[in-house]
Parts: structure tokens; sequence; C-alpha cells
């Protein structure tokens, strides 16, 4: 498809984008991420976000063949328009990394228990420490990328996470793979499951802002705003 047929039109309207994002900006930032991206994606089923009218999206699973969406350099641009906002991947039966959501309606709480299960998972002998990441979501919250030191099945990966964190403090603290609660955090492992689907890194959420690493000292003082494109 390339170049947007329709640039100017807006997609998304909110508080970080009063003007409104229009496909001509999602187009360029993709553009300008995508050797990015494709690292990120390879080889992986993924699921999109597309905007069909100013912040409705509609979630695609499946190409016009019926197939799973995987994204190449030969694709991309088909693919990727002004109108697809924010890309998944889904998981594999087998994976050689895991997802912690920190998932809660409260910023600053938010940003505590991130720290506070960064810290403890930076312990935890399964994972290689070296490549642990915390990245904003895109949205209210944090997702902690942490890489295994051997490949495993997907089910007994969101096992050992909530076996290893209830076994902590953290687990007296937080809610371990239950329901979200208001007011409450809770540390959800569900994107740890066959076809389980989390945001890409770099990916644009579907309120436009980036999913982007934070350094641990950074996320006390980290600003939604620095995710703006």
């Amino acid at each position: 498809m390339g170049y947007p047929e329709h640039p100017e039109t807006i997609i998304l309207k909110n508080k970080f984008y009063p003007k409104g994002l229009k496909e001509i900006d999602v187009w360029h930032y993709y553009q300008k991420n995508k050797s990015r991206i494709l690292r990120e994606v390879n080889g992986k089923d993924l699921m999109l976000a597309i905007m069909v009218n100013i912040n409705e999206p509609i979630m695609m699973r499946k190409g016009k063949s019926g197939s799973t969406i995987k994204l190449t350099n030969s694709n991309y641009d088909k693919i990727i328009t002004g109108r697809t906002i924010t890309i998944y991947s889904t998981m594999k039966r087998y994976e050689d990394f895991g997802i912690i959501d920190i998932d809660t309606d409260n910023w600053r709480e938010a940003k505590l228990a991130t720290i506070n299960i960064y810290e403890e998972i930076l312990r935890a002998p399964f994972i290689f420490r070296d490549t642990l990441q915390i990245r904003f979501t895109g949205k209210t919250s944090f997702h902690i990328y942490c890489e295994f030191k051997r490949k495993t099945k997907i089910d007994s990966i969101r096992l050992l996470f909530s076996s290893y964190l209830k076994s902590k403090d953290l687990g007296s603290k937080y809610i371990v793979g239950g329901t979200r609660k208001k007011g409450l955090v809770n540390i959800d492992l569900s994107p740890n499951k066959y076809r389980g689907a989390y945001i890409t890194n770099r990916s644009l959420s579907i309120i436009g802002l980036r999913c982007m690493e934070v350094d641990v000292g950074d996320v006390l003082k980290f600003d939604p705003q620095k995710a703006k494109i």
C-alpha cells in the first residue's frame, strides 16, 4: 500500500494528541522504525489494531487469506499503513522469554510495583539478568520482559512466574495472576499462554504512545509524555 491515501486524516484524539494524530504521523513513525520492528516480530504471529474511525480500533488476527499475520520486509508496507496503530506479538507453544504485566489503574502504584517486581525477579535463577527489561506499555503501566536460560513450554513459564512471585513477599502485597480489582496491583501473567498477545516493543499503543524501554532508575520519574511521537 505504501504512502497513505489520506495522509491528513485524523485517526486518534486524546489528551496526548489534542490536535489529533494523523495517518501520515503513524506511517512516518513505522517507516522510521521499520528495521527495529521487524527484528522484534521476526517469525511471530501477530495481532494488529486498525483504526477504522477516530479512536475506533478493530483487532485483526488473520490476513485476507485466513492465514496468521506475519511481518516481513516484503509485506511490511502493505500491512503497516497509516491506520495500523498497534502491533501485538503472540506467544508460541515454547518460548525462551516471558512477560510480567503490572496491571493497575493507579499510576504511582504501577511504578512502585514495577520496581519491586523487577528487583525481585532479578534474583530469579531461571532468567538472564543482563537482558531483563522494563517496558512502558504505551498506556498506564509497565511490562517486565525476561529472557530464560532455555526454551520452555509457555504454560510452564506462566506457572514458574506465579510460583516464584508467590513465594516472595510480593505474593502478599499484590494479586499474582488473579482478577483485577480497582485500586490494587495485579501481576498479570496471562500473556504467557499459547497465542497470548502482548504489545510489541516500539509499537504504538491504541492511544498513540510508544511501547519503550525504561531504565529501572527512571521509572519513578517517568512521564508518558516522553512516549509521544
